[in-house]
């Protein structure tokens, strides 16, 4: 079984979070919500370099100072007010990117997505019921694995019409360098105008 990898590839995560930093976030000091927040490294570097609003970094794993909650809840409840989210997750974002759109009040925010190709268990571990309730799918059995790595490879895609049903339009979608084992993606979404279609 593969485990997860804090911090496998900081160089290419800091060259994407410092594209969207630089062109969206230059104007006002972004409230960065940190919700796989590991050893900090990234945002500890990035705030050395541009300013910060504020810094809510979160983590399943305990640490001396540092809140201990699955952070998909604090996505779940309305009210929190970051625009830009960083979804390290390695494994799988996609219950928090869901949660991210159905509750994001703003008009505009940079989201980080980290997604890998882990296996746990024998199972491409994103391909998560997420992703499948993404796509519209319902399924009474299991899904082969060969099934499942398909919807994973089209998980963006599904995240990304999941947000325009929830008014919010992908503005830029870019990827680090090509990665083995992840895929590091940035995406900045704006509000959807009341007179246009959604």
């Amino acid at each position: 079984m593969s485990t997860k990898c804090d911090n496998h590839n900081p160089a290419a995560k800091l060259i994407l979070r410092r594209h969207f930093l630089s062109r969206y976030h230059r104007d006002r000091a972004p409230r960065v919500l940190d919700c796989f927040q590991g050893s900090g490294l990234i945002w500890g570097q990035l705030g050395a370099e541009f300013p910060i609003g504020s810094y809510w970094g979160v983590d399943l794993k305990p640490k001396k100072g540092r809140l201990k909650i699955d952070s998909a809840r604090i996505l779940e409840q309305e009210g929190w007010d970051a625009d830009v989210v960083d979804l390290d997750a390695y494994g799988s974002p996609w219950t928090h990117w869901r949660n991210l759109v159905r509750t994001f009040r703003g008009d505009r925010i940079s989201v980080f997505l980290t997604f890998g190709m882990v296996k746990m268990f024998g199972l491409s571990a994103n391909c998560d019921a997420t992703v499948l309730d993404m796509a519209g799918c319902r399924f009474s059995r299991p899904l082969p694995t060969s099934l499942r790595s398909r919807f994973n490879g089209w998980a963006l895609d599904y995240a990304l019409g999941d947000a325009r049903k929830h008014g919010l339009e992908a503005v830029e979608v870019q990827e680090a360098f090509p990665q083995g084992r992840a895929r590091y993606i940035g995406v900045h979404l704006a509000r959807v105008s009341a007179n246009e279609s959604v």
